[in-house]
């Protein structure tokens, strides 16, 4: 498509849109000043003086030809484009997220007020803003509300940040429309289905629309759109989003990219973007692996790096940081774009007093940044936002960090909003947009699974004469046809020989006939289904047709190449033809790897096995599989250079090491049934050698010799092994002397009544168990289900099913028994009451009994007694909340509001929050929790309408099968209310 066909605003641009006629701000540095000098006041009362600064001078135009993304850009959005890049060197701005929508020290947005603002009197340069507003998930987005009303609430919002002086950024967190999930859900293969072509790209365009909407509203007072730093599928290069690097190809997630950007540029008309791609490191200062996923210079205007600090700002940590930044900056110059630390922090934010690992990081960050040449060319660093509530904040408001964040603040190589003058207003000239062409599906590198498929290529500047793609190995060429109004792609069909469909990769070509000749435009893609491998087998190496295939199948962490070897080429294999090389260097990096999709039962197997060929290196080779949703490793030596097959007991892997959860965990058959990831790292090792070369091949479960049975009598076989192991394991068979010194366990033994009160006391010494009249007779199936529901809690339970020979007094119990599966019912009318039970029955319920929800007791987590124990209506919401008389008062806004409470809560084995509501207005309430490490948020199904007191009930079964993983974590628990006046007079959870 031309630019001539792009849609643009028909409206004409403002008069006097230059530099020396455009009106004054509404809100000028003056006016920010003032409002500097008010939070100074405010500030100080901490007894910490804050610096002032001098009046800021506009930043000096090193060049006015400013070649964009989007060559029709704005003026404006050209000026910001030109001031970001020669900022750089200058000094470096300071941006923090949702800086006026949420924070620790004011409760009602006003589009002023601002945690940055209230620690240092200045208000950030950048104000970082995302797409969850549209969402109505952050403020000033009302959660629930149309979104189209929020789209033009996060208008407005960045129409104030510009009103404070400040640049404004755009996030993208787009939830997964797949599965209906956030953007942490990585099911569902969204990344695919919403490229072109795919399944879900019409709601890929439905958000993008909401965006276009947000952008053209963001105007200034003169009417100008707002130039807006637009930063989509960020983070790509982890694995947490559904959009990162475990789930597409580099090659998918640059079509993901372009996409983005042709859509709101080309189709709908956006102007006043500045793109930027931010991918997160570290990558060794090595330009290579930072570029893999780049979607290309004519898809980017800001190459930025995300990057969390766990440690501190060590020195070995920021020297990995500044090399990074180097290398960007280095590649932005080269390129002629921006270059920016777009997201960073100390991880897991600000902590109480005496827990921050290092109470000088913002200026010993700064300090690493500012003394180095390159990576002081930087334009801008941004810290996540400050949610409040039980979120720890970003940016400090009180405490041993704050005095830092102001020495920060005070440096001169900072700037902040006061700082910020000739953004918006610089006299720049466009450069025409460079003739752009490319084959958005199938994307480079990706796979074709089968025939036939729709090729569809964009092309922009050039005119046309003809357009057509051929396929290597293949005669004839593919014509495409022009797109059709309002669309993107030139389209055509590539019929696929089924015998074609192997594994194997074929070159692509897209032929753009033009007046002046031809250009043409490269890529591959890789023919067929993905390898299937014998069970067991994670990879042979034997279904790959070259090193595009095989690079199709794996994500590579950090810099390395990795490459089939060939037996064929004199290359050393395990087996077969083919191994995989993994090839490294450690000048920049301390640890690499790679590592594929499995999802694979491997039940039945007792060892993994694989041939190596180590090189001598010294370092560490690390065997990583998540197995039952837990990483557990082996490590195999890399001491010496003769190959040699690896032989691991599975009894033999332990969990990683940063999972200090889990550390005494060992797999187990059931994990096997579930192997989801398998990595292959190399560790350098502190006498290891700095770069090498290891081959790998026949990466495999093999059945190999299961471990003795713990007791000899006890076969593998037998359908209660696994829970006579578990019984040995946690020490109750000793406990209860159950098995000799022959190794025997008497499996088919009678279980005396006593033996029974001892099991269940060595299992719960606090727990309720009857001291029986007869300690030496036989335990019976009757007594057994009573024990096991007494040892419960004795549950509340209806009787169904009336067995003949249970009397009235046991029914509950044994009616709760059957239906927990603990005790087996033999048929629909008979119990077996006085059945004597044996060792192998008995250890076989208990098993089945631990398995079972925690009885836990109720537990009431708030009853405003002491004032409002920590639950208060935060920033981003609308509402307060005040505590008196042991009762919780909250008003909520009419658009309703969130109650958020602390976290430091297990719910596992919970299922219901229930609130004691002593009078309402009336509300439909749900929970959102905020749970695991990544504090991910996650919602129950609504409760029901309820307008009179009485206690409401909260289903927390309804949360989803990932979330449900991660209640053992509770970092925040909160409650919507709808719009009224409501009393809670306690919360619990049951």
């Amino acid at each position: 498509m031309s630019p001539s066909a792009r849609a643009r605003d028909p409206r004409p641009a403002a008069p006097g849109s230059t530099a020396q006629h455009r009106p004054a701000r509404a809100t000028p540095a003056a006016a920010r000043r003032l409002l500097a000098g008010l939070a100074t006041l405010a500030v100080t009362g901490l007894g910490v003086p804050l610096a002032t600064t001098a009046a800021a001078e506009p930043v000096p135009i090193t060049d006015p030809a400013v070649d964009l993304v989007d060559a029709e850009a704005t003026a404006e959005t050209r000026s910001l484009f030109a001031y970001l890049r020669d900022v750089r060197g200058q000094g470096i701005l300071f941006g923090h997220q949702h800086t006026t929508d949420v924070g620790e020290t004011f409760t009602t947005r006003d589009g002023v007020s601002s945690d940055v603002l209230a620690a240092t009197g200045d208000h950030p340069a950048v104000f970082g803003f995302d797409t969850l507003v549209i969402e109505g998930n952050v403020p000033p987005g009302v959660y629930g509300g149309p979104r189209e009303e929020n789209a033009l609430l996060l208008a407005q919002g960045i129409r104030e940040a510009h009103d404070l002086g400040g640049i404004s950024t755009l996030a993208m967190h787009m939830e997964n429309v797949v599965t209906g999930g956030d953007f942490y859900d990585t099911s569902g293969d969204t990344l695919r289905a919403v490229l072109p072509g795919g399944t879900h790209n019409a709601e890929l365009r439905a958000y993008l629309d909401l965006v276009a909407l947000a952008a053209d509203n963001a105007r200034d007072a003169d009417g100008n759109r707002i130039p807006i730093v637009f930063r989509p599928w960020h983070e790509n290069t982890g694995s947490w989003f559904w959009w990162g690097a475990a789930f597409g190809t580099p090659g998918e997630f640059k079509e993901l990219f372009r996409f983005t950007v042709e859509y709101l540029r080309d189709v709908k008309g956006v102007d006043n973007l500045l793109y930027s791609w931010s991918p997160n490191g570290t990558f060794g200062g090595d330009a290579e692996t930072y570029l893999r996923t780049y979607p290309g210079d004519d898809f980017v205007d800001v190459l930025g790096y995300d990057y969390y600090d766990d440690s501190g700002a060590s020195p070995a940590r920021l020297a990995t940081v500044v090399a990074d930044l180097g290398m960007i900056a280095d590649l932005a110059d080269e390129r002629s774009k921006v270059s920016a630390f777009t997201e960073t922090g100390p991880t897991g934010g600000m902590k109480p007093d005496g827990e921050n690992l290092n109470t000088s990081w913002f200026t010993d960050l700064l300090a690493a940044i500012e003394a180095d040449p390159r990576a002081s060319r930087s334009a801008w660093m941004l810290t996540w936002a400050n949610f409040g509530g039980s979120n720890a904040p970003w940016t400090p408001t009180e405490g041993e960090m704050l005095p830092d964040f102001q020495a920060f603040h005070a440096d001169p190589y900072t700037y902040f909003a006061d700082e910020v003058e000739g953004a918006f207003d610089a006299v720049t000239e466009p450069v025409a947009a460079a003739p752009v062409a490319h084959l958005a599906s199938p994307s480079d590198g990706s796979r074709v699974a089968s025939g036939p498929t729709t090729l569809r290529a964009t092309i922009s500047g050039i005119d046309v004469e003809r357009a057509s793609v051929t396929v290597g190995g293949a005669v004839g060429e593919i014509e495409l046809t022009p797109p059709a109004a309002g669309e993107l792609w030139w389209t055509g069909e590539w019929a696929i020989p089924a015998d074609e469909l192997g594994n194997s990769t074929r070159a692509l070509t897209l032929r753009v006939v033009t007046a002046e000749g031809e250009v043409t435009v490269p890529s591959a893609v890789v023919l067929g289904p993905e390898p299937v491998f014998p069970p067991g087998v994670m990879d042979d190496f034997e279904g790959y047709g070259d090193d595009t295939a095989l690079r199709a199948e794996y994500v590579q962490y950090n810099a390395n190449t990795i490459t089939l070897e060939r037996a064929a080429e004199g290359g050393s294999v395990g087996s077969g033809d083919n191994a995989m090389r993994l090839t490294y260097d450690f000048a920049n990096q301390s640890y690499t790897g790679v590592g594929r999709q499995v999802g694979a039962d491997w039940s039945g197997n007792w060892d993994f096995s694989l041939w190596v060929d180590p090189d001598a290196s010294g370092n560490k080779l690390v065997l990583q599989l998540v197995a039952g949703g837990v990483s557990y490793e082996a490590y195999p030596s890399l001491a010496g250079d003769a190959p040699y097959v690896a032989t691991i007991p599975f009894a033999d892997w332990r969990p990683a090491p940063w999972d200090t959860g889990n550390a005494d965990r060992r797999i187990t058959q059931k994990d096997l049934e579930n192997v989801s990831q398998f990595n292959v790292y190399v560790n350098a090792a502190d006498d290891g050698a700095s770069s090498g070369a290891i081959v790998v091949d026949d990466l495999k479960a093999v059945l190999g010799t299961a471990p003795p049975p713990v007791f000899r009598d006890t076969p593998r076989t037998m359908a209660e092994y696994e829970a006579i192991e578990w019984l040995a394991e946690e020490g109750l068979a000793e406990a209860v002397r159950w098995g000799d010194r022959g190794g025997r366990f008497y499996p088919t033994r009678a279980v005396k009544a006593g033996e029974l009160a001892a099991l269940l006391r060595a299992y719960d010494p606090e727990g309720d168990v009857t001291t029986p009249a007869a300690p030496r007779a036989g335990a019976t199936k009757l007594a057994v289900a009573e024990a096991f529901w007494r040892l419960y809690g004795s549950p509340a339970t209806d009787v169904t099913t009336v067995y003949s020979d249970v009397p009235a007094a046991s029914a509950e119990a044994v009616a709760w028994a059957v239906e927990t599966g603990v005790v087996p019912a033999p048929s629909s009318t008979s119990f077996g009451v006085g059945h004597t039970v044996k060792r192998s029955a008995l250890t076989a319920m208990l098993f089945r009994f631990d398995a079972l929800p925690s009885p836990l007791q109720p537990v009431v987590i708030a009853d405003f007694e002491a004032g409002d124990q920590g639950w208060a209506v935060p920033s981003w919401s609308n509402g307060t909340a005040a505590a008196s008389g042991g009762i919780l008062t909250v008003e909520a806004g009419t658009d309703g509001a969130w109650l958020s409470g602390p976290g430091g809560i297990d719910l596992t084995g919970r299922t219901e929050l229930r609130l004691d509501v002593a009078g309402t207005t009336g509300f439909d309430t749900k929970v959102a929790l905020q749970l695991g490490p990544d504090w991910t948020w996650c919602e129950t199904g609504q409760a029901g309408w309820v307008q009179v007191p009485g206690e409401v009930v909260v289903d927390l079964t309804t949360l989803t099968q990932e979330c449900q993983a991660l209640v053992g974590t509770v970092q925040g628990v909160n409650v919507f209310l709808n719009g009224g006046t409501h009393q809670l007079d306690a919360i619990s959870v049951h």
